[in-house]
């Protein structure tokens, strides 16, 4: 049987990087003088355009606008009159409003975006705020866009009717016991209606949220957590380490590393030093390290968890050889380091010391290999 520290890793993995029925579009923006340009198609023709947060409106050149009207990408149809701006200098121009019947990002379609035609050969081509507010969800992690594909607004926004006293205690009912056999999808129903009354205890929206999480509705999850945020200071502090936690594994879904990193460091702030959800954030910072390839950090992490649990149990580091200690715990610490960052021979003590900690598998590996864990030779050999 493999420690927890293995069913760990294998749990997080899997609920890290295998998401069905969760889809998002992850889009290389091209970094061009100082901004990032994103490839797409206006009423199909292909086109790089600046994405600005800060425009109100997509803006295109009067020569791209003859070209998009020569080749019929563009009709006297599209064109919905004449407004005004103000540019940078603070002065007003005219210009010509299109409507542009399609704009394709990668697969996703924005309909009926109203656009600017600027009178200037060189004016910047800009994805404004007219098609951005009609992307949905999205992040942006570095020169990638990801956008959240969701077919239906969250579900924390639909209403539902007053329920009556013995109508809310059977939801209650049916929701906690759908939690508890994993029947996240039944639960969610019940707890939905429950949330949309404003009814659901800090226990009940955790696991609500919990669900979203386990069915890949991420912006639900977060919805939810952040309504719990609001209520923060008055939560236990096992809830406010669930609470980032679940926040923690949206934002990596998200490919918002920063946001990830601070959640799970609350997370770990939170957890109860030796509990099965300060493992999990240890184990989780240490994968993120080595993700992104900083193999250093990622040792350290486990190391330093390892060096806090031996103060803990007031073990020394050699008891394993020197008392004959076992701790299956500590030693699927160790084979985490060896089985996950195995570079070389010089990694093989983390085999031998998590072996002689009496991790199983570990053993079984050293058997396999006839490495001799139990020596006392080791206790030399092996300074950590």
């Amino acid at each position: 049987m493999k420690s927890i520290v293995h069913k760990l890793l294998i749990v997080f993995l899997i609920g890290l990087f295998y998401i069905p029925g969760y889809s998002q579009t992850i889009i290389q923006m091209e970094e061009y003088g100082g901004v990032y340009r994103i490839p797409c198609k206006v009423n199909g023709a292909k086109m790089k355009l600046i994405f600005d947060t800060g425009a109100d409106k997509v803006c295109i050149s009067l020569s791209m606008a003859d070209y998009l009207y020569d080749n019929d990408y563009i009709t006297k149809d599209d064109i919905i009159g004449i407004g005004s701006s103000t540019v940078a200098d603070g002065s007003i121009v005219d210009h010509i409003k299109i409507n542009i019947r399609d704009i394709e990002i990668q697969g996703i379609h924005i309909k009926n975006v109203e656009a600017v035609v600027i009178d200037g050969q060189n004016a910047p081509l800009l994805l404004g705020q007219s098609a951005i507010k009609k992307l949905g969800k999205y992040s942006i992690s570095g020169n990638k866009l990801i956008i959240s594909n969701s077919n239906s607004n969250s579900s924390s926004q639909t209403k539902a009717p007053l329920l009556s006293k013995a109508e809310i205690e059977k939801l209650m009912k049916e929701a906690n016991n759908a939690y508890k056999d994993e029947a996240y999808y039944v639960a969610i129903d019940k707890y939905l209606k429950l949330h949309n009354n404003n009814l659901l205890p800090i226990r009940e929206k955790l696991r609500y949220a919990n669900c979203c999480l386990k069915t890949s509705k991420d912006n639900d999850a977060l919805a939810v957590c952040q309504s719990i945020q609001e209520e923060e200071e008055i939560i236990s502090k096992s809830n406010k380490a669930e609470l980032y936690w679940i926040m923690g594994i949206c934002y990596t879904r998200m490919n918002n590393d920063d946001k990830a990193v601070e959640c799970i460091e609350k997370c770990r702030y939170y957890a109860e030093s030796w509990s099965e959800r300060q493992l999990e954030a240890v184990v989780w910072l240490s994968v993120n390290y080595r993700l992104n390839n900083d193999y250093i950090h990622a040792k350290l992490v486990i190391e330093e968890y390892i060096s806090k649990y031996l103060s803990f149990k007031n073990y020394k580091p050699t008891d394993c050889w020197e008392k004959n200690f076992r701790d299956e715990f500590l030693g699927g610490l160790y084979f985490f380091l060896y089985d996950a960052y195995e570079s070389g021979p010089e990694d093989e003590k983390y085999l031998i010391i998590s072996a002689a900690w009496g991790d199983k598998e570990s053993i079984k590996l050293c058997d396999e290999i006839d490495i001799n864990y139990l020596s006392k030779k080791n206790i030399n050999k092996y300074t950590y």
